[in-house]
């Protein structure tokens, strides 16, 4: 069988949050590029998270503000103008499921961190909430005694986003195989063109791998030993009422201890049948690694009798959720601090390392690929591969 050859300006490899703004932001500039995604759009990372659009407030809870926490203060606002139609990217399809987080602890905060909350540092990302009308009733209960702060970060429902980045360029996302490896075809030290299957060779100037925890095969193919990639593993929590009629409140909160860390973030999202469902990261999820599921939900369950004390959880139906984060390696497995973006020739290896940061990851890509000058070319309707679709939501198949 003859070889059949496709031409693109930019292969992206992988589909997840920083494969597509990134396709969408190439294509939308007028350069051709085509998406590859060997599963379905967000499946791994992408789906898994949390849907938090973080500025860095929670990395600031031991009174410091960080490298991390200064990086990624800009992304809120980036993300907004987008939601409202005014950004780089059109998200004003995108459901919103909270505009602003929560932060409360049981008990009154320490006046040092009370004063760091209310330091000019921090008094434009988070704001105490102190009057009970302006309270969720969740926390308008007489029993709540302690601290409520407002963060000034969204919560988004990621199928959507995923929705509203693929639709415009769907036609160049596509499906390939998971069972046969990609081939790379290479001159002088530049990658010309990949093989998939030995039936279609796909050409172009350059290649970016953001695979995710794929980067890592993908780069032992090309043998290449660098960047090194690694894997800091979360177990999350899921529960849901049993009887949908006595469904969860709806909340999108940090729970503070005394430690630099939150004790455990609760979003919400629904199923398919209307029901709610409490995703629970943070500690937790860390310290749950290694974990079985029964002992994680019990440790979970405990937890929110701890931290939400005055409230009565209906019966509960629990599930647990292992996902890895994967971001290049750093000393001591620690969390980087931006996205990250490394260029051998043409090929560009990235990881967004935080959903809210993939703007950021295009435009450390495209300012890669425009110092190398990328040229727009004409290029055919691909036709012989199946576009790729969006993985079924995690609420709708966790419980199962």
């Amino acid at each position: 069988m003859s070889r059949q050859t496709l031409t693109t300006d930019v292969v992206i490899i992988g589909a997840g949050i920083g494969g597509l703004w990134l396709h969408h932001r190439l294509n939308n500039m007028g350069f051709h590029s085509l998406l590859l995604e060997s599963n379905m759009i967000g499946n791994a990372q992408t789906l898994s998270s949390q849907g938090i659009i973080h500025g860095g407030s929670k990395y600031a809870l031991n009174g410091i503000l960080s490298k991390a926490s200064q990086a990624i203060s800009s992304m809120p606002s980036r993300w907004k103008d987008c939601l409202t139609g005014e950004g780089e990217i059109d998200l004003s399809l995108v459901n919103v499921l909270a505009y602003h987080q929560l932060l409360w602890s049981k008990e009154q905060l320490s006046s040092k961190m009370v004063s760091f909350f209310a330091s000019k540092a921090l008094s434009s990302r988070m704001q105490t909430v102190a009057n009970e009308e302006d309270r969720p009733d969740l926390f308008r209960h007489p029993d709540f005694k302690g601290a409520l702060y407002q963060l000034d970060e969204p919560v988004l429902d990621i199928p959507s986003v995923l929705k509203s980045l693929a639709q415009p360029w769907q036609d160049r996302i596509l499906k390939i195989s998971s069972d046969a490896p990609i081939t790379w075809k290479q001159k002088q030290g530049m990658v010309t063109a990949i093989h998939l299957d030995d039936e279609i060779e796909i050409q172009a100037q350059h290649f970016v791998l953001t695979a995710g925890e794929g980067n890592e095969n993908l780069l032992q193919s090309l043998g290449v030993n660098k960047p090194v990639m690694q894997r800091r593993p979360l177990q999350m929590v899921l529960c849901k009422a049993k009887n949908k009629q006595l469904a969860l409140p709806a909340i999108y909160a940090h729970s503070l201890g005394s430690g630099s860390k939150p004790i455990a973030t609760i979003t919400s999202h629904y199923t398919e049948d209307g029901n709610v469902v409490w995703y629970i990261g943070g500690n937790i999820a860390e310290q749950g690694v290694g974990k079985t599921g029964q002992q994680l939900t019990t440790e979970a369950t405990d937890l929110l009798h701890d931290i939400l004390p005055w409230f009565e959880l209906p019966e509960l139906e629990w599930a647990t959720h292992k996902v890895n984060r994967a971001e290049p390696k750093q000393s001591a497995l620690s969390r980087p601090d931006t996205a990250f973006v490394e260029s051998r020739n043409n090929i560009h290896i990235a990881w967004p390392t935080k959903l809210a940061l993939a703007p950021d990851l295009a435009d450390r890509v495209i300012m890669q690929l425009q110092k190398e000058n990328l040229q727009a070319g004409q290029h055919k309707t691909v036709a012989s591969l199946p576009s790729a679709v969006i993985g079924k939501p995690l609420w709708d198949k966790a419980f199962q």
